[in-house]
């Protein structure tokens, strides 16, 4: 016996283990030896209007595609919170803000890669922010302390000059 091979009766179907029913569980699909056919159409082909018997086919329903639901992992909260205080930073707190960027950024990649949370680039763009605004104070700090140094060097040159 193959697979798929009526029997005599065409009402059943060898499946490869077991004869199984040549009709669908719910009455729509008929097996007809080699596919699956509408009932409707089964109808057609054995009646037909050959036959002389009427054939009323019933419309099926429209058959919409089942909703499909994806699942995102959740974002890590610190990793928001670094990219909120990175952004901050910039423009109401800025030591601060840059610092708190820096700690919770690297917080946040810690726990991603344990939990597996998303997240990992508002982590990754706070921790910059946080970073290229302390950079920035820096170099900011770094300039005043040369001025202010060089010219208490230069007062200090000029006030031993005149004694």
């Amino acid at each position: 016996m193959s697979v798929g091979q009526l029997s005599p009766d065409r009402n059943q179907y060898w499946d490869g283990q077991k004869w199984t029913s040549a009709l669908s569980t719910d009455g729509r699909w008929r097996w007809d030896g080699a596919k699956w056919a509408s009932v409707a159409s089964v109808a057609i082909q054995q009646l037909g209007p050959a036959a002389g018997y009427p054939v009323a086919v019933q419309p099926q329903p429209m058959q919409y595609p089942s909703a499909v639901m994806l699942y995102r992992s959740p974002t890590n909260s610190l990793a928001v919170a670094s990219l909120v205080f990175g952004i901050v930073s910039w423009f109401l707190c800025p030591l601060v803000g840059g610092v708190v960027a820096i700690v919770c950024g690297h917080m946040a990649h810690g726990q991603i890669k344990t939990t597996g949370e998303g997240g990992a680039g508002m982590a990754t763009a706070g921790l910059v922010l946080g970073y290229i605004h302390l950079a920035g104070w820096a170099v900011f700090a770094l300039f005043w302390l040369l001025v202010f140094g060089g010219l208490a060097a230069i007062l200090a040159a000029a006030g031993a000059s005149n004694h």
